[in-house]
């Protein structure tokens, strides 16, 4: 057919100030550094609506700009509060806009830049629309097939603008709202159905089948009338000529599937079917008739007009053979065929591919913000159960570790003196400038945790003093001090603030914990300070059994075999709770070089939620938390093997006196070991926690500082302003929500008119 279809107009808009309102929100709210970052970014997004708005051919280029335009939009809307930036986007009913005596007519203004992002999208499904319908007429199998795909592109976007304008607060344009876009959707549907059906019967398809694609077409026109003759849309396309075009289509199709459910009779019955094959035909004449009382005096209705004297001339052919030859009482109508609908909207294109270059990929999203403060808090909750949990069921390994292996080293006769196992333990620890050491390095995260709350309170001065001097300035000038309240706009800082110090309190608890241990073990990290020599002598006495039965082995070999095969248990137990500090460094490591912000950015982006995101990173966490729950059975059941075994070994022993000495000066020593371990272990997971939170403060306390600057030249400008006021003896103004719309941008009008029937 060579009718034209009927194609959506693209939407009006007017220019908005990207470079002024959006450098104004980043010096505010972001630090300098950043906000300077974003000054070519901004400058892009501008150049790049410029270039989206003015296209004035709906071409695969200046498509392609459009999508990129849309996706720039839709991750910079995940990133930050666009109602805060002041930006006042204005567009235009697509099909009904001002005239002289209504000047506002479909004209919608709103800062939310859904408005923007439903808008674009809209303008693009109509571009490619407008091409399928160029495509479309051209003729050609080619042609046909790839129109059919531009129109189920189109439906795609339209879906979209749906499902984008359904979250802009209060009413919006006609165009925009959900039944005008489902209107727009089925209509595209419509059209690539259409162009299915017509290459379908230029490969001479069967006819049953031709019948009910056609019948799919004629159903999705169907429902595009209904709409425009329902309800707000009944009203807004008064006039139109649209109702009565969907309606022609919906009537012409519906003729052309009843001649195919006529013809496929004829193929399947041989003239069996007469009757139905006449009642089909009865059907696409009426249908026929109808269209033509619709007057809409076009091209279209000339050609139908044709088409009844065609149809007049089948239906007595028809009727000449059915009385001639098969006698089958005829049908006066027949129900519309079956319909078979075999196209879809495509869904949109993926976000993150379309956009090509990310021109603020470097920007920290606000829900990112929000969110990485959040999971940064569950993930030190998170860690610190996992460490407090492994910490103390080491502490009660450890604990009767340093009963039972003084037990079997004050049986072991083979050594005199202090046992190597012992004597390498301690020569680490003394490498390490032993307690003294442990103690400079406690000290040195008591004067950092000074340093950290110094900071902290900085940050919080600076923030204090800048609403306060806002709070002086509003209260001097009243209604002239229209800028917005500090403590409106400084809630992300004090959050973090609060957050910070919430932090800063458990660590001050874990460090008098710390110094309760240092306290409470002192008397037993002091044999930590004697030499080799000391302990030995400490250990050996003036009756060490083990001087005597050095060279007296057959005396000793059961005892020797007993207590090698308890070391052995020991050692591996040993060796496993060596692993948990593998373990505990992996936790530490992961959380200070985890990059939270851009790991949870990428996810949200991606289109994760906050809760999503933060489940998926906290669950490389539980991955390391089911490595210790692993260690700590393995653990747990070597433990009860050993209490058995020393219970049995021990009840073959005859201890005396000097073994029971030489036990307890063992069991002194393994315990001045273990509390040193123990208490390194807290020191070394403060270090690395004040050493982050000593980064995390300074980053708070510059974007404090920044946000002070920031303040103090808008606070500056305005009194320069409330000064020239009052010197001319006008009210000052407030300053405008957004810059005046300057021209509209709008394709030139013949660029974008359907091609004449």
């Amino acid at each position: 057919s060579s009718w034209k279809m009927l194609i959506p107009p693209r939407k009006k808009t007017f220019g908005v100030d990207y470079q002024g309102r959006m450098g104004k929100f980043f010096s505010i709210h972001y630090s300098a550094q950043e906000a300077n970052e974003m000054k070519e970014a901004i400058k892009n997004l501008s150049e790049l609506r410029a270039q989206s708005l003015h296209a004035s051919e709906a071409t695969n280029a200046n498509c392609d700009v459009s999508i990129r335009y849309w996706a720039q939009l839709c991750l910079l809307d995940k990133r930050i509060d666009f109602s805060q930036i002041g930006l006042v986007f204005t567009w235009i009913d697509a099909f009904k806009g001002p005239t002289t005596l209504s000047p506002n007519q479909g004209r919608m203004n709103s800062t939310a830049l859904t408005l923007e992002i439903s808008s674009v999208l809209f303008n693009i499904g109509a571009m490619l629309a407008f091409q399928g319908n160029t495509i479309h007429s051209s003729g050609g199998q080619e042609n046909l097939k790839q129109a059919s795909i531009l129109f189920k592109r189109a439906a795609g976007f339209f879906a979209g603008v749906k499902a984008y304008s359904s979250r802009i607060d209060g009413a919006v344009s006609i165009d925009l709202t959900s039944d005008c876009c489902s209107m727009l959707e089925n209509l595209c549907l419509a059209h690539a159905q259409r162009c299915f059906y017509e290459k379908a019967s230029n490969d001479k398809m069967k006819e049953s089948l031709l019948a009910k694609l056609a019948s799919a077409v004629a159903n999705l026109y169907a429902s595009v009338q209904t709409a425009l003759t329902a309800g707000e849309l009944a009203k807004h396309f008064k006039g139109s000529s649209w109702p009565g075009e969907a309606a022609q289509e919906v009537f012409n199709f519906r003729s052309i599937a009843h001649v195919h459910a006529a013809n496929g009779l004829e193929e399947e019955a041989k003239g069996m079917k007469k009757g139905q094959e006449l009642g089909h035909l009865y059907s696409a004449s009426s249908m026929l008739e109808q269209a033509c009382k619709l007057k809409l005096n076009n091209t279209k209705e000339k050609e139908l007009k044709a088409k009844i004297t065609s149809m007049q001339a089948l239906i007595a052919k028809a009727k000449k053979e059915n009385d001639t030859i098969y006698h089958i009482p005829e049908e006066k109508s027949m129900p519309d065929p079956e319909a078979k609908q075999v196209v879809q909207s495509e869904a949109l294109p993926s976000i993150q591919e379309a956009v090509g270059y990310d021109l603020f990929s470097a920007l920290v999203p606000d829900t990112v913000r929000q969110a990485a403060s959040q999971y940064a808090s569950k993930r030190q909750e998170f860690c610190n159960q996992i460490v407090q949990e492994m910490n103390a069921d080491t502490e009660t390994c450890r604990h009767k570790l340093s009963t039972i292996t003084p037990q079997v080293d004050a049986c072991d006769l083979s050594e005199p003196g202090l046992p190597n196992r012992l004597k390498e333990k301690i020569a680490a620890i003394q490498s390490q400038d032993g307690v003294r050491g442990l103690m400079q390095r406690f000290q040195i995260n008591l004067d950092m945790k000074e340093d950290v709350q110094a900071s902290v309170k900085t940050a919080q001065r600076v923030i204090e003093e800048e609403e306060a001097t806002d709070n002086d300035m509003r209260q001097k000038f009243g209604v002239r001090w229209t800028r917005s309240l500090s403590s409106s706009i400084n809630e992300p800082l004090k959050k973090d603030m609060r957050e910070i110090e919430k932090q800063l309190k458990l660590a001050a608890d874990a460090d008098d914990i710390v110094r309760g241990k240092i306290d409470s073990k002192r008397s037993l990290l002091d044999l930590l300070g004697l030499n080799a020599e000391q302990l030995d002598g400490m250990v050996a006495g003036s009756g060490d059994k083990a001087y005597e039965c050095m060279s007296v082995q057959s005396a000793v070999i059961k005892t020797r075999e007993a207590v090698a095969k308890l070391r052995l248990i020991i050692k591996e137990v040993d060796s496993l709770i060596s692993q948990r500090e593998q373990i505990r460094n992996s936790i530490i490591y992961r959380k200070e070089h985890e990059d939270a912000v851009k790991t949870l950015s990428n996810l949200i982006l991606g289109g994760k939620t906050q809760t999503e995101a933060m489940d998926i990173l906290l669950a490389g966490f539980a991955q390391l938390r089911e490595e210790f729950v692993k260690n700590k059975k393995i653990v747990q059941e070597l433990m009860q093997k050993l209490e058995k075994e020393i219970e049995e070994f021990l009840s073959e022993q005859k201890q005396d006196e000097e073994m029971s000495r030489r036990e307890s000066v063992l069991s002194k020593i393994s315990q001045a070991i273990d509390a040193y371990y123990e208490i390194t272990s807290y020191v070394r997971e403060g270090t690395s926690y004040y050493s982050a939170t000593q980064e995390k403060v300074n980053k708070l306390r510059t974007r404090a500082e920044d946000f002070r600057v920031a303040r103090d030249i808008q606070k500056e400008d305005l009194l320069s302003s409330i000064t020239e006021a009052c010197a001319q003896g006008t009210p000052v103004a407030s300053p405008p929500a957004f810059a005046p719309p300057a021209a509209a941008f709008a394709p030139p009008a013949a660029a974008f008119a359907p091609p004449a029937a």
